[in-house]
């Protein structure tokens, strides 16, 4: 996990910023470390200078997707390893490609409590600690 948080680092891609900030005001409310893109393309460069432990994305956004963002991220052998949630309205055309790419996938709109736990079980997953319910206080 990065030193900043005891949560960990979060990075939320969504383009619309009033959801954007919405999800980073709960999560740092969390204890996250919350870096936040408007896009693939731009959350790939943060990405370059800031280690993330989970990220949480939407689908449809300006530039670069959150489908071509999970593509390229499963590419990079850098990358590969972190969790990616997808948060989106919009139906997927093809599920179980999406389900290689994708650690966990949420309907918009979610409930709060609902994201917070798909994160924090994704990040359990990562880090091996299959059997433990809630992350460590």
């Amino acid at each position: 996990m990065n030193p900043k948080s005891e949560a960990g680092t979060l990075l939320v891609i969504e383009d619309n910023v009033y959801v954007r900030s919405l999800l980073v005001d709960v999560f740092e409310a969390e204890g996250y470390h919350v870096l936040q893109a408007g896009q693939g393309a731009e959350a790939i460069a943060l990405m370059q200078d800031q280690p993330v432990d989970v990220i949480l994305t939407d689908l449809r956004m300006p530039v670069m997707d959150g489908l071509t963002f999970a593509t390229a991220l499963r590419a990079d052998a850098r990358y590969r390893h972190i969790p990616v949630i997808l948060l989106s309205a919009t139906p997927l055309t093809d599920s179980r490609a999406t389900l290689k790419l994708f650690s966990a996938f949420l309907w918009k709109p979610s409930p709060l409590e609902e994201i917070l736990q798909a994160v924090r079980q994704v990040q359990l997953e990562a880090s091996g600690n299959l059997d433990a319910r809630t992350p460590a206080a």
